[in-house]
């Protein structure tokens, strides 16, 4: 059944400053709002990207009843004022009251074929979308407030159709919230939060770690892999910290029982930076992990990854080839996505339908059309996939091979004259085939589809500034003497430490990559259900050059340190 969500349709960020503004004046005109308030409110749109209503609420200028009703009559719809007790129907079963809950939403009646959604936001057509597609009926928008929708949902009890998945029933108290909310708008925590962020941003750090402890909080960045104290003393109680993490957020602040999880988009130093944050109960309180997004990661190409000529010549072989699987394996946090990103930048072409598949989506590619799995709604990772596949895209990256579906959706679209790319956690890439095979794809499949294999670790480099001459015993190079051969000078180096590195003695990080390209002896090995030792023993008689191989010639051409090949990869000493 082909269901919308009326009063919707996609909105421009213009789009929605027009509402804004129309609002704004209504407010005034109404007078629930001076002229002051409401510039003061718009400049914090402008600065936190929030919608105003939440803005005007958050800020304590405007009542929500009031912003409710005056939103209603600017959109020309209904001002829907709760109370009594919820009543809802059968057909509105398939909807959780966790998705209600962070979407802020409620469903009211159903009503000639239309379910009448009450809603903090109006304009939030992803929501109104989720609803129509879940109950398969037209939603009409209503306005409501906040409060109301979640003390309606509070209401729910178990037997009542909505709460029949096995979910909490949450309870908000406003006297609470806006405890919480007076704490996060304090001066200090704001500058605080914005100063790590900056601080985060201009270490080119990966995550912010805030953990509070029995007497204080603990804030940590990971830089280039390994974590480091953040020197700047804590504004605030740990509270306030994670409450205005939660509004920049938009996750429920009253929660606090829960993970929960959240995206801010904000410009740091002048670049656009997507932070991706998780909040946790722990012993003393909830700790907060942001992951730092940079945007600038999303143009980087196949050179900018550091891979070694030999690795980056034989991912660009593969990619040549018109169909068929290429899958990016290692461990969480090797930068696997960012390989597969590179690898859409290289093929990038106006002639070329590029489609992705992802959870989510990390980086904004131009010329990509990306599609978030959402689960909570049914959109999962091999529903979105077959759906993709109707659209006839020539180059699909899946975000993960998770399961035999995924796996085998793959397949298919390799052999029906796809490119695929993908990635996969496994150690190495032989053992890449073996989880194939685990995983129940038949061995025929897998020689006929997959294209290359490439495992890949992140190493540190060493700061160019501090670095020093250092090579290693000379034992050890005798032993590692076959590995590296006679194509360069040898320029053994070890971390130093200095200011330009925060005495780390390393800068930055470069991608290490064995890649497997598919042959036909390969492939009879596959058919043969030989070993992944066999395996590998094939690859590397074809000119695979293994991670530690690809870490010792790095560390041999002063680029890392040895100490550190060591540390990510281990010694595979022949």
């Amino acid at each position: 059944m082909k269901t919308q969500a009326k009063s919707g349709g996609a909105r421009s960020s213009d789009g929605r400053k027009d509402v804004w503004n129309l609002l704004g004046q209504a407010l005034v005109a109404n007078r629930h709002l001076s002229d002051a308030k409401l510039a003061r409110a718009l400049s914090s749109v402008e600065k936190t990207r929030e919608p105003l209503p939440s803005v005007l609420i958050k800020l304590g200028l405007c009542s929500e009843d009031a912003v409710a009703a005056t939103l209603a009559e600017v959109l020309g719809l209904s001002h829907a004022k709760l109370s009594g007790t919820p009543r809802i129907q059968a057909d509105l079963a398939g909807l959780r009251p966790r998705f209600l809950l962070d979407s802020n939403v409620m469903p009211l009646a159903v009503e000639g074929g239309e379910v009448v959604l009450a809603m903090a936001d109006p304009l939030d057509d992803e929501a109104a979308n989720a609803v129509a597609y879940k109950t398969g009926l037209q939603v009409r928008r209503a306005v409501s407030t906040r409060s109301d929708i979640r003390a309606w949902l509070s209401a729910i009890k178990p037997g009542n159709d909505i709460a029949a998945v096995d979910e909490p029933t949450v309870s908000v108290s406003d006297t609470d919230i806006e405890r919480l909310i007076d704490l996060a708008r304090g001066a200090p925590v704001i500058r605080w939060v914005e100063d790590v962020l900056a601080m985060a941003v201009e270490a080119r750090a990966s995550d912010i770690h805030i953990e509070p402890e029995r007497d204080h909080v603990r804030v940590r960045m990971r830089l280039d892999g390994a974590m480091t104290a953040v020197n700047l003393p804590v504004a605030g109680t740990p509270e306030a910290l994670v409450s205005r993490i939660k509004i920049l957020a938009k996750l429920n602040i009253a929660e606090r029982r829960l993970p929960q999880d959240g995206r801010i988009r904000t410009a740091v130093r002048g670049r656009d930076i997507d932070l991706r944050v998780a909040t946790m109960p722990s012993l003393h309180g909830e700790t907060v992990t942001l992951r730092l997004l940079d945007q600038t990661a999303a143009h980087l190409d196949l050179p900018a990854l550091g891979l070694s000529d030999h690795a980056r010549a034989r991912l660009i072989e593969a990619f040549a080839k018109p169909n068929g699987i290429t899958l990016v394996t290692g461990p969480t946090g090797s930068g696997k996505t960012t390989t597969l990103y590179a690898a859409l930048r290289h093929l990038m072409s106006p002639q070329v339908k590029f489609m992705s598949v992802e959870d989510p989506v990390e980086y904004e590619i131009p010329g990509v059309s990306q599609i978030q799995v959402k689960p909570e709604i049914g959109m999962t990772f091999a529903r979105a996939l077959r759906s993709v596949l109707r659209h006839n895209p020539n180059v699909l990256m899946i975000g993960e091979i998770r399961d035999l579906e995924s796996a085998s959706i793959a397949v298919e679209a390799a052999l029906t004259g796809h490119m695929v790319l993908s990635t996969i956690h496994t150690n190495n890439a032989p053992a890449t085939v073996t989880r194939l095979l685990e995983m129940g794809i038949e061995d025929y499949l897998v020689a006929s589809t997959v294209n290359a294999i490439s495992a890949q670790r992140l190493v540190r480099l060493l700061c160019d500034t501090c670095k020093r001459p250092e090579p290693p015993p000379q034992a050890m190079q005798s032993r590692l003497a076959p590995l590296i051969g006679n194509a360069f000078n040898t320029h053994w180096c070890a971390a130093a430490g200095c200011e330009q590195c925060r005495g780390t003695g390393y800068k930055g990080r470069m991608s290490l990559a064995e890649v497997m390209a598919m042959s036909p002896a390969i492939d009879a090995a596959i058919l043969e259900k030989a070993s992944e030792s066999r395996l590998r023993s094939i690859a590397r008689s074809e000119g695979m050059l293994t991670l530690f191989e690809e870490g010792v010639r790095a560390a041999a051409a002063g680029k890392t340190s040895l100490a550190e090949v060591f540390s990510v990869i281990g010694m595979d000493l022949p």
